[in-house]
This record gives structure tokens, C-alpha cells and sequence, in this order.
């Protein structure tokens, strides 16, 4: 069976020779700049017109378009974080409103990142089928309308609910976000430094929401961020309509309701339905351990655990099985992928999980700072994080990865050690102000290059796959951080509030947070252990491609395909243009003439060209 190209669909038979030959020079002329929406383009112009990997990818008009659309797409990973930061201000607010503590108010935070990591690897197959720009805006306003709703919740359950489907409308961004990028551009350093901004959204949307929780709390209430949150990302919808290009998957496809169905029906949804359940169970189980009447020996939280542990295996055993795995398990061959991940889940236990979740709680009720203060005791975190974005967009490619990774682990130990050992009484400066800074830039180091090695480990259409692993890790991470470092602090406040000598409540709160601090500690200890074993070389130096192995199998280099098939229109025409090029000096040849003559007639189908050659 012959193929044909793009612009080539007819047999060249049935077409005369000059008309072809019109359609493939016209079809060369055009400027792909001009095609900047036509999701026909596959994998971002610069993979085909030559473009070197630190040129603009021709998807974008121009440099302030470039920019622009990574900003826009920046706010995938701002989401998540700047819903965490608001309530690391926000929940002793919360607490006195709804009247809850402890486990039930962990839930304010674990049920975001909870829904957002369980459905992540979901949406990154959703993404590959229906369109990563169409999943980008359909996220941004399905998570305004939750935080417009949210503002008006009256019920801690409620609000938890809420929260869940801000999460749910979270988790399908940053794997789409990383995804349109990943494919636009090629390794490189242009790459890393778009990679760079695009990951500085999660420090950025962090102290963003820290800002507006501090602000709403102290002079209007905890509702006012959620209606700042809805306003901007309406905004963000409709710019994302009009401002960020296609990445030619099925962008061009009208969407339909049958359309999605039947897209979404190829893909793994009892996969799915396995990884959120044991997800949830294990969180849900670890969490009620701090409320439950008998702690870990309560039977519920025991069969909760029980029955997580097996559905996550049955998960793992269904992947194995099934033709179109939501998590194919070949991906975590990829080198050092596996065990990046299990990095990357300590880590983020210990930063999202204990260090931010608990170091807002400490300065507010054992230091006893008011919100708006907590928010300036809060301030060099993003300005050590712009040091960290820049310091590692700059040498990524020049420093091996992996003494990177063992650094940002080192401050991630040295900082919550910091927190573990500051005495009460100390002023800020002391040591609290150190591990702020040390903290943040531990997490922007092991962040970017983490996900910088997961994209440039796997082929391009593996890459939102990847990503949503990447992402699964970090917020089911800080989901079980929050829950264990929960039940910690209740059975170290059980404990004392049982002994002889009782603490005052300041004290007590000192002591329990600090055996919190020490499991973040334990964390980071393990996290740098293992990356002392990671095999991760300099990011972006000019390195090839990782090249899927089916679609290796199924190319052909076009030169070679001209010899294969001296019939094809295109390859006669290009036989023709590199002999008479070779021969343009030699006119006067006889020899020659004929040869460019018999060419021309190569380009209607015959192969008597190679024969005179030969």
C-alpha cells in the first residue's frame, strides 16, 4: 500500500505532474506562524521547520505571545498552591467558625489535595484525548464557579465538599499546562527557562494565597479570597480561549457530547476508579486515626488501611493487564523514575505535608502573631524562591542533577530541624526566618528538577502521563503529610493532656507541633538518602529527544523513502532538484541534459531516473 503525504492525499497518477507540483511548493511556502490555532500542526512547528532548540517554537507570534501563553498556562500550578497558601493563613479562622479542630479541620486542606492527586492521572489521559488547551480552560472556570460557591458555604462538610471539587478542577491543569509546553519546545535551554517560570507558579501561587488569606481574615473574612479566586479565573477562561495555541491533539475536533463520551470511554475508567479509591481510603484512614476513640487500634481505621493496601495493589496488577493503562507501567523503567518518585513523595510530606501546613498554625498560635503579620513572617519565601527559579534556569545545564537534588535535600533536613529545635521565646530571626528561606528554596531545586528529568525521560506523548505521576506524588504526598503529621500532634496532645503535670495550652502546642516538625525532619532524611542514588545528568544540554520505540519502528528518513519509492511525486521532484543543483555548472553537458530530462519524467510515476543512474 503506498502512503501519501499531508498535501499529497490522491494517487500520483491521478494527478497531473504540474498541478502536484504546485501543491507541494505552495504548501512549503506557508508561514506557520500564520497557522498558530491549526491544531493540525503536530507537536509545535519547531520539531519540523528546523528550528533550533533555543529558537522561538514558531507556534507563537512573537516573543511577548510566548510569554504571555506561558504566564497564562503558569496559573495551572498557582491554582494549587495558592489554594493551599490561603488556607495555611486561614484555618484557625476556619477552625473558630466552624467550631472544629484536628482531624476534622486537616480536612480544609487534605480534601483539596486529595480529589487533585487521586484524579491527576485521570486527567492526563482526558487531556491526550480531547485536547490539553480544551481541558486548561474547561479547569479554570469548572474552579471558579467551586470558589464562588465555596464563599457561600455554611457547613465544615460542605466546605470540605467544595474544596474536593476545587481539587477535582485542579488536577486536570498542570498536566495539560506542562503538556502544550513540553511539546512546543525542544531541549534545551529555552525549554528550561520556560519549564523554570512555569514551575515558579507553585511558590508564586503559594505566598499569593498566603497574601489574600492573611488580608481576607484580618480586615474581611475567609470568603473574600474565594471570590478573588473565582473573578480571576473567569479571566483566565477566556483568555485562554483567545491567547494559548493548540498543541495539534484533536484540537480541531468539534466537542461534542458523543465525541467526549466516545473519547473518554477508550480510556481506563476502572483503572481510574481503583487509584482514586485506595487514594482515598488510605488518607481517609491515616486522618480519622487522630480522632478515632482508640487512635491506630480503632477497627474502622485498621480496615480502612487494610482495604486500601489491597485495592492499590489490585490497581497496580489491573495496569498490567489491561491494553490502555491509565499508568502504563513501561514508564517507570524510564531512568531513575522510580525512584525520583518515591523522593519526590517523602519530600513533599515533609514541605506541603508538616513544614507549611503547621509552620502557619505555629506562628499564629504558639508565637501568637495575628494574620496579617503571619503574611510578612511569611515574605521571604517568594523572594528566596525568584533566587532559587533563577539560579536553577541558569545552571540546570551545566550542573549534574543529581548534586542538585542532594543540596535542595540537605536544606529541606537543615530547615526542619530549625523549626524541631527553636526554643519558645526566640525572636523570629533566630531560626524561624533561616528555614522559611531554606524551605522554599530546597522545594523550587528539588521541584524543577524533578520535573524537568520525569519530561525529558519519557517520549513527547508520554510526557502528561508522566507529568500526572509527577503530580499524583506531590499532592497525595502532602495529603498523607497532613494526615500523619495530624495524628502525631493529637496523640502528643492526648498524652500530655493526660499526664500529671499539665502544660499550659501555649506549651502544650509548642511541644505537640515540634514532634509534627521532627516527622517532616525524618522525611527529609530519607528523601536525601535516596537521592544520593538517583542517576540525573544536567538538564537541557542540547540532548536528543527521548524517541518512542513503536514510533521509531514506523519512521522512515524521507531520503530513504525517495529510494524506496521513486514513484512518489514529492521524491521524484526532490531527486530532480538535488541532481539538476549538482549539475547546474554542467549545462553544456550533454550527458546531463538527458539526465535532468529523464528526472522530469520520473516525476509522473516512473522509476526510469535510478535506471539510468545505475
Amino acid at each position: 500500500m503506498s502512503s501519501y503525504n499531508s498535501f499529497d492525499q490522491l494517487p500520483p497518477s491521478s494527478v497531473d505532474t504540474d498541478e502536484k507540483r504546485q501543491v507541494v511548493e505552495d504548501s512549503e511556502s506557508i508561514d506557520p506562524a500564520a497557522s498558530l490555532y491549526d491544531s493540525d500542526v503536530e507537536s509545535a512547528y519547531s520539531h519540523e521547520v528546523g528550528l533550533s532548540a533555543e529558537d522561538r517554537p514558531a507556534v507563537f507570534k512573537s516573543n511577548f505571545h510566548e510569554y504571555f501563553t506561558i504566564i497564562i498556562l503558569t496559573f495551572s500550578t498557582i491554582m494549587n498552591t495558592a489554594s493551599l497558601g490561603v488556607i495555611q493563613v486561614a484555618v484557625p479562622a476556619l477552625g473558630r467558625y466552624f467550631q472544629i479542630e484536628g482531624g476534622q479541620l486537616s480536612w480544609s486542606l487534605s480534601s483539596f489535595q486529595l480529589m487533585s492527586g487521586a484524579t491527576i492521572l485521570l486527567f492526563s489521559g482526558v487531556a491526550d484525548k480531547i485536547g490539553r488547551k480544551r481541558v486548561v480552560l474547561l479547569s479554570y472556570a469548572t474552579f471558579a464557579l467551586w470558589c464562588l460557591i465555596c464563599a457561600f458555604t455554611t457547613h465544615h462538610i460542605f466546605f470540605d465538599v467544595c474544596r474536593g471539587m476545587q481539587g477535582l478542577a485542579a488536577a486536570a491543569c498542570p498536566s495539560a499546562g506542562v503538556g502544550i509546553l513540553g511539546s512546543n519546545y525542544k531541549n534545551g535551554r529555552r525549554k528550561n527557562k520556560a519549564m523554570a517560570i512555569f514551575n515558579a507558579g507553585a511558590p508564586i501561587g503559594l505566598y499569593f494565597g498566603i497574601i489574600c488569606g492573611g488580608v481576607s481574615v484580618q480586615y474581611l473574612n475567609w470568603r473574600a479570597t474565594f471570590y478573588l479566586y473565582a473573578i480571576i479565573y473567569f479571566v483566565l477562561a477566556f483568555l485562554v480561549y483567545f491567547v494559548v495555541p493548540g498543541d495539534g491533539i484533536n484540537d480541531n475536533v468539534p466537542l461534542s457530547f458523543k465525541y467526549v463520551c466516545s473519547r473518554i470511554g477508550s480510556l481506563d475508567l476502572f483503572g481510574a476508579f481503583l487509584s482514586i479509591a485506595g487514594l482515598f481510603m488510605i488518607v481517609l484512614g491515616v486522618s480519622q486515626a487522630s480522632s478515632a476513640s482508640n487512635g491506630w487500634a480503632t477497627p474502622y481505621v485498621i480496615v480502612l488501611l487494610i482495604l486500601s493496601i489491597l485495592t492499590l495493589i489490585s490497581f497496580v496488577y489491573w495496569e498490567s493487564r489491561v491494553s490502555n493503562p491509565i499508568m502504563p507501567l513501561h514508564i517507570w523503567r524510564a531512568p531513575s523514575f522510580a525512584i525520583l518518585m518515591v523522593i519526590i513523595l517523602f519530600f513533599w510530606m515533609c514541605f506541603t505535608g508538616v513544614l507549611q501546613f503547621y509552620g502557619g498554625l505555629y506562628v499564629q498560635n504558639v508565637m501568637g502573631v495575628s494574620p496579617i503579620k503571619a503574611v510578612l513572617y511569611f515574605l521571604p519565601q517568594p523572594l528566596s524562591s525568584v533566587f532559587a527559579i533563577t539560579l536553577i534556569a541558569s545552571t540546570m545545564h551545566l550542573i549534574p542533577g543529581r548534586l542538585v537534588l542532594m543540596f535542595a535535600e540537605a536544606l529541606m533536613l537543615a530547615a526542619s530541624l530549625l523549626w524541631a529545635l527553636n526554643p519558645m521565646g526566640t525572636t523570629f530571626f533566630a531560626m524561624i526566618f533561616p528555614a522559611l528561606c531554606l524551605e522554599i528554596i530546597a522545594a523550587d531545586l528539588s521541584y524543577n528538577v524533578v520535573n524537568m528529568h520525569t519530561l525529558t525521560s519519557v517520549s513527547s506523548k508520554e510526557q502528561s502521563i508522566a507529568a500526572g505521576i509527577f503530580y499524583t506524588f506531590t499532592h497525595v504526598a502532602g495529603s498523607l503529610g497532613v494526615a500523619i503529621s495530624s495524628s502525631i500532634v493529637s496523640s502528643i496532645s492526648r498524652r500530655e493532656m493526660m499526664s500529671t503535670v499539665k502544660l499550659a495550652t501555649i506549651y502544650l502546642l509548642d511541644k505537640a507541633y515540634k514532634g509534627a516538625f521532627y516527622f517532616a525532619a525524618a522525611c527529609a532524611g530519607v528523601a536525601f538518602v535516596l537521592s544520593c542514588f538517583a542517576d540525573i545528568k544536567a538538564q537541557g544540554a542540547d540532548v536528543p529527544e527521548p524517541v518512542d520505540e513503536e514510533e521509531q519502528a514506523q519512521t522512515v528518513d524521507p531520503e530513504v523513502a525517495c529510494v524506496l519509492a521513486p514513484g512518489e511525486t514529492t521524491c521524484g521532484r526532490r531527486a530532480s532538484e538535488w541532481t539538476n543543483s549538482f549539475f547546474e555548472d554542467l549545462d553544456s553537458d550533454p550527458v546531463a541534459d538527458e539526465l535532468s530530462g529523464l528526472l522530469e519524467s520520473s516525476s509522473s510515476g516512473s522509476g526510469k531516473v535510478y535506471n539510468a543512474v545505475a
